[in-house]
């Protein structure tokens, strides 16, 4: 086990997401949108697994939650959002992006400041 995935944590919020939902979506109904058994929703919710990236983006949609809110309940984001400006320090990235950025939908932005955080990571290292 990766010791920055949160089991038991990430299994109480797909737990409370979907008790929040209205109506009131059961495990099997979770289940069936996402394309997993109801039992593995229910090894999710008490913690005992942990899905992989596409289970979890599929969650997120069938949860209406957002796809970066859902990885960073899993441990595979950090939850500190840096600023623009922190992200795209080059000169041509701003360029290029300041026409483009504000038409990225929420989930496009956070990808690609995800993208740019583990390609900063990878330099240092």
């Amino acid at each position: 086990m990766h010791r920055g995935y949160r089991y038991g944590e990430f299994g109480g919020k797909v737990k409370a997401w979907r008790m929040a939902m209205w109506p009131r979506v059961t495990q099997k109904d979770l289940g069936k949108k996402v394309g997993v058994s109801d039992g593995f929703v229910a090894h999710v919710e008490t913690g005992m697994t942990m899905p992989g990236v596409r289970t979890m983006k599929a969650m997120a949609g069938a949860l209406g939650v957002r796809e970066v809110e859902v990885l960073q309940a899993a441990g595979y984001l950090s939850e500190r959002q840096p600023s623009d400006g922190e992200l795209i320090g080059d000169p041509e990235l701003r360029l290029f992006f300041q026409d483009e950025w504000p038409g990225l939908s929420e989930d496009e932005k956070d990808w690609f400041k995800c993208f740019v955080r583990i390609m900063k990571l990878r330099r240092k290292n």
